[in-house]
């Protein structure tokens, strides 16, 4: 999922910021370098993907076709993961980052299914600082970056091994929490696992809720806020979210109570890629690179997996509503 939301923003990114549908032939040509990572400690591998802009005397669209439009050469390319204590300012560690085209870009707008992404599996530290440098050996422009990485949320309250899921609309369900130093935005996604049988096959699948993101009015950490929901509301979303089928019998599994959280410069990002609404549909350009364009920050993914009380699983199997569901106690 990591992967494919980033392919996905940095397309978009590459598309609005660097494709011309025509040039202006006098102009000398200006290489512009991409870049989009973002670090998470929970990562076992974390991917940079670093493109070119293109400019042509053509459609910018057939051009995005080309492979050759979007990717340096590998060996043009040198970049580098830097591990930097945050109060010494000393490097502890560097890896020089790999890179691969294994992982197929879906089909779309850009060429596929090939794409060229750089990556390491190094651990990292939520206690330090990263700094990206990328070099172009050919030409010798150098693109760096830094962030700090994002801790877990502190939970106000804590919760056994079922979660508890209220039915009653004046004392619903809370998540309260208190934000962390240096982190703008949070978003609450609860997924529901649950199993369907058929013809004694049995195949698991899960639904997202997904909450909309909440932001913290500073940066210093310590602020209280807090997610609310029913049994009702999660129950209604599954109703409307999965189709009958005749046949087949539904288990549920568990929840995921899942928090992603992420930097100002994340949510700024977000922010300003929005589709404009106005009679102004310029979009706003926004990069935190130095000598490029792109994103190099922290997103912080936590999961907790719960089971599931017994009032939303009755819910589900006993309530009219739900009974083409097909749900068992």
């Amino acid at each position: 999922m990591y992967l494919k939301n980033l392919c996905i923003i940095v397309l978009s990114l590459v598309l609005y910021s660097s494709c011309k549908n025509s040039l202006n032939v006098q102009s000398p040509y200006k290489d512009e370098t991409i870049v989009y990572g973002l670090l998470d400690q929970n990562d076992p591998i974390h991917y940079i993907r670093i493109n070119k802009g293109f400019e042509g005397n053509g459609n910018a669209y057939v051009m995005a076709k080309q492979y050759d439009s979007l990717y340096y050469p590998a060996n043009n390319i040198k970049a580098i993961l830097e591990d930097s204590n945050p109060i010494t300012n000393v490097i502890v560690k560097i890896d020089s980052l790999d890179t691969t085209t294994t992982i197929p870009l879906n089909p779309g707008i850009f060429s596929y299914p090939k794409q060229l992404l750089y990556y390491t599996n190094a651990n990292l530290n939520p206690d330090d600082y990263y700094n990206v440098t990328i070099v172009n050996t050919k030409t010798g422009k150098r693109i760096t970056g830094s962030t700090a990485l994002i801790p877990d949320i502190t939970l106000s309250e804590s919760y056994g091994k079922v979660f508890p899921f209220s039915f009653d609309t004046a004392a619903p369900t809370v998540i309260p929490w208190l934000t962390a130093p240096n982190v703008r935005i949070y978003q609450l996604t609860i997924r529901f696992y649950y199993d369907e049988v058929l013809n004694n096959k049995t195949t698991s699948k899960s639904l997202d809720w997904i909450f909309a993101p909440l932001t913290s009015p500073n940066l210093s950490g310590m602020v209280g806020l807090k997610y609310t929901f029913t049994g009702q509301g999660l129950c209604t979303f599954i109703l409307n979210s999965i189709s009958d089928e005749e046949g087949v019998k539904r288990y549920v599994d568990s929840v995921g109570i899942i928090f992603t959280s992420g930097t100002d410069d994340l949510n700024t990002y977000v922010q300003l890629s929005q589709p404009p609404t106005g009679i102004n549909q310029d979009v706003p350009a926004f990069s935190d690179l130095k000598n490029g364009i792109g994103l190099f920050t922290a997103r912080h993914i936590q999961t907790s997996y719960k089971q599931v009380d017994g009032a939303v699983i009755d819910t589900l199997a006993y309530g009219p509503a739900y009974a083409k569901l097909n749900f068992q106690p």
